[in-house]
């Protein structure tokens, strides 16, 4: 037994048995004492941390850095809306502007106290939804709708200042009519700005004999 064990007792197993012990002995120390900061980005394997290795909410806005996280970086339609603070988001440039706009005037109902009244006997035609009106929006674009109906004279109503064309100038638009000179259900209204009809700025003006006449789509820039 002894003799055995001398035999075995050579300079090759002892440094062999040595080198392992350091070996061991010493990487455990080195993981068991690793200087602050020691291990970066440069000592870790890629993909060696995976998203399971990382604590629930160990990452935080805080701990990362500004613009590392880049829409390249997202997989996509990995992020809903429950993940996202809505607080966080800041203004799209488009909807401040839209934010800024002041809101649509309502309808100005014609024939409405306070709103301009229906001439030569003029009136909403019974049995259609939508009543003559007029606004303008925003942009200084004036719509009409609505129809009218049984007037004895070519002057429907007159648009208030502000709400005509430009001065001297006269609009023509295609309206749906029945009676009169309708031709396949269709004539031609003008609607006048200041100093064209002495008398009669901003009028509009349908064909004689005409019975019904619709404003509905009718729209123009009114004068600055």
């Amino acid at each position: 037994m002894k003799q055995q064990l001398k035999d075995r007792l050579n300079y090759a197993n002892v440094v062999a048995t040595i080198a392992l012990f350091v070996a061991l002995g010493g990487g455990a120390m080195a993981a068991s004492h690793l200087g602050k900061n020691s291990v970066g980005a440069k000592q870790i394997r890629k993909n060696a941390v995976t998203a399971a290795k990382i604590k629930k909410n160990a990452v935080t806005a805080a701990k990362i850095k500004k613009q590392a996280v880049t829409a390249a970086k997202v997989k996509n339609g990995s992020l809903t809306g429950r993940q996202i603070n809505a607080s966080t988001l800041g203004t799209v440039p488009t909807a401040q502007t839209a934010n800024g706009l002041a809101p649509p005037e309502a309808w100005h109902e014609v024939g409405t106290p306070g709103e301009p009244g229906f001439q030569g006997g003029w009136k909403n035609a019974p049995g259609f939804i939508e009543t003559v009106a007029f606004y303008k929006d925003q942009e200084g674009v004036v719509h009409l709708k609505g129809t009218a109906a049984a007037g004895t004279t070519s002057i429907l109503f007159q648009l208030p200042a502000g709400y005509r064309p430009a001065p001297g100038r006269t609009g023509r638009f295609a309206a749906s009519c029945s009676g009169g000179p309708c031709t396949a259900g269709t004539s031609t209204i003008i609607i006048s700005g200041p100093n064209t009809l002495p008398g009669f700025d901003g009028a509009i003006v349908v064909p004689p004999t005409v019975t019904n006449i619709s404003l509905d789509g009718i729209t123009f820039r009114a004068a600055a």
